[in-house]
């Protein structure tokens, strides 16, 4: 028997007070059976996620619903992630269970890298109706992201913006902290890549990227992919104002990969140093690690559910 279970935070930032109404309302209007597990600050989405999956291997196939923002959809992808390996599940064994979004948090950033809409009833109705896909995840320590590892200022972009701003400022808040950044001091990597031999670079900021975007349009990993079984590594060298100008520009119009405050790399494992050792960010949420990592790609590992991708007219044609 199908399962369909919701994860549910009932402390998301930007969710509003109706948030577990509207889910319930779209759930019901599709005639959707389902369960609904809350997380607690005691309980973690992962752990749900992980409860949900050791019951599903004695009832049936599983479908989870992770409700709230990036904390914890990424708990329950932590969580499902390590249990699947536990398990010997990949993404794209026909058994394996499939994770749906409805984002309720301020940023949202591996809905939006998904195509999943912030509303709550066109959410729902992908969870209901949407195409699986298999995405790669990447594994940094203990720690499995959909995302991307950052270290530099793309960490303190994090552990610098509060709660409470958040909530009151939205996506503006992270704007804020980064124009406090402006002029970071730059500090010597040293990276490895593959069976690469180890070289050097100065940057202020570093992005080990599973997925390009941070919204909308703006990539800052152009050739990033989830499926792709390969790491994205961005180094970003400097940060005045003229380089964030600059940048976003570069992002929008997608030609940030020529612009010269930043350098490329791909590879499947990745080492890398510092001087001095940074603290790291994994999918948005600060973790207690610093500099040397290794990170790599752990293809195939999910089953997401995604909208499903309308055929363009010159497809049509061609086939």
């Amino acid at each position: 028997m199908n399962q369909t279970v919701v994860i549910f935070n009932p402390k998301s930032g930007s969710s509003g007070d109706d948030f577990r109404a509207q889910i319930e309302t779209a759930l019901k209007s599709r005639g959707i059976e389902y369960s609904m597990l809350e997380t607690t600050p005691d309980i973690s989405g992962g752990e749900l996620a992980r409860q949900a999956l050791e019951q599903a291997f004695e009832d049936g196939a599983l479908h989870l619903i992770a409700c709230g923002g990036d904390g914890t959809v990424m708990s329950v992808v932590n969580g499902l992630g390590h249990a699947m390996e536990e398990k010997g599940l990949a993404g794209e064994d026909g058994q394996s269970p499939v994770l749906s979004i409805v984002p309720g948090g301020t940023a949202n950033l591996l809905a939006a890298a998904l195509d999943i809409p912030r509303d709550v009833e066109e959410a729902i109705a992908i969870a209901a109706a949407g195409e699986d896909k298999a995405i790669d995840l990447g594994r940094c320590g203990p720690h499995l992201f959909a995302l991307g590892v950052g270290l530099g200022l793309t960490e303190r972009l994090v552990s610098r913006t509060s709660t409470k701003q958040k909530e009151t400022l939205g996506k503006a808040a992270y704007a804020l902290a980064m124009l406090k950044e402006l002029g970071a001091k730059p500090v010597t990597f040293t990276i490895k890549r593959d069976d690469k031999s180890s070289h050097r670079k100065r940057g202020v900021a570093i992005i080990i990227a599973n997925a390009g975007e941070i919204g909308g349009k703006m990539k800052f990993a152009p050739d990033a992919k989830m499926d792709d079984g390969l790491l994205d590594v961005c180094i970003l060298h400097r940060f005045f104002l003229r380089d964030v100008l600059r940048l976003m520009w570069n992002m929008l119009t997608g030609k940030v990969r020529q612009d010269r405050a930043v350098s490329f790399y791909q590879a499947k494992r990745v080492e890398i140093r510092s001087n001095p050792p940074l603290d790291l960010q994994v999918d948005g949420e600060i973790v207690d690690m610093q500099t040397p990592l290794v990170c790599e790609i752990v293809p195939r590992a999910l089953k997401v559910r995604v909208p499903i991708k309308q055929e363009k007219p010159e497809d049509a044609v061609s086939g």
